[in-house]
């Protein structure tokens, strides 16, 4: 199945889950997506450059504690209209550290519900598979 079609697979079978999508933190851009509804590319790359920022802040609070160099694998941004839970794999290659999935969905329990499956899916596209 391709990237489009397990993003898809993906949002699908998480109740709850509006949009998936797979993006570069580098370049702040969006590569796919599968939303309940058509988004504008602007607002999905807001969704990406949201999570870059998210994890730069992480990125510096963890240099300036006792756990520095462990890269966190999650950013969660609660709004009064949805939870947005932004992933990266953490033991990325070079080639693959700026990968994310982004996932917008109703509840921080659908959110968190879609975590698991959504980093298997990130760790199978960071190996290429």
């Amino acid at each position: 199945m391709d990237i489009a079609g397990r993003l898809n697979a993906l949002r699908e079978t998480t109740p709850g889950c509006a949009l998936v999508a797979f993006g570069d933190l580098g370049t702040r851009l969006v590569l796919r997506s599968s939303a309940a509804g058509q988004q504008p590319q602007e607002y999905l790359d807001q969704l990406c450059a949201q999570a870059a920022h998210g994890f730069s802040l992480q990125d510096a609070l963890a240099d300036q504690t006792p756990l520095a160099g462990e890269d966190t694998a999650e950013v969660i941004v609660v709004t009064p209209q949805e939870t947005r839970v932004y992933l990266r794999n953490p033991s990325a290659s070079q080639d693959t550290a700026n990968d994310a999935i982004l996932c917008v969905c109703d509840s921080e329990h659908s959110a968190r519900s879609l975590v698991p499956p959504a980093m298997a899916l990130l760790g199978d596209l960071s190996e290429g598979l």
